[in-house]
């Protein structure tokens, strides 16, 4: 193994070890200790590769996004019902407390670092975003007389809107029925 790939393996390890903890113990509940013990790496190995617990958090997020929608590309059936349970899925990933999923996006948006972090990975989520569109569009699911990157950048707007309504403790008490109710607003509007 080069080098190349032995970092690759170690912040692999590292996220995995995080999504596992996360689960277990929740978001909160878990520490950064505890991430570098169940991977087997020394402290200042996690600081090489992120910089907060949040970090990680937003790293998952993205690659388990980008890894789905992949999969919806090659999916036979028809797509909206697969990008509906999508969302639904990733509202159960999400930490269930308002104030921790706030505390997530103000240390998103107080972190150079972090927003920067957001940016750069929410470039290739979209493009894969707007491949999906595009395939549901030729399906006959979704309005051709929207671009597909214009959807795509939307529905990631109306992703991150929801979060941020939800979290200042206002909408649906569940995250997930709050998610639910928009999306079906925002289907419709695409709906052909």
């Amino acid at each position: 193994m080069n080098r190349e790939e032995k970092k690759k393996a170690t912040r692999e390890n590292i996220i995995q070890s995080a999504l596992k903890l996360f689960a277990e113990h929740g978001y909160s509940k878990t520490t950064i200790d505890q991430i570098t013990t169940h991977a087997g790496v020394a402290k200042g190995t996690f600081f090489n590769y992120f910089d907060t617990k949040e970090e990680v958090l937003c790293d998952i997020q993205l690659t388990l996004a980008t890894e789905e929608f992949s999969v919806l590309l090659n999916h036979p059936g028809p797509i909206i019902p697969l990008v509906r349970e999508f969302l639904m899925d990733m509202c159960r990933r999400l930490p269930a407390e308002r104030t921790l999923v706030l505390a997530l996006i103000q240390t998103t948006l107080n972190n150079p670092k972090l927003l920067e972090l957001e940016k750069t990975k929410n470039n290739p989520f979209k493009q894969m975003l707007s491949e999906v569109v595009s395939a549901a569009q030729s399906r006959g699911e979704i309005t051709p007389a929207i671009p597909a990157h214009i959807i795509a950048e939307m529905a990631v707007q109306t992703y991150d809107g929801i979060l941020l309504y939800w979290s200042k403790g206002l909408g649906d008490d569940k995250l997930s029925n709050q998610m639910a109710m928009t999306f079906e607003l925002f289907f419709k509007g695409i709906t052909p």
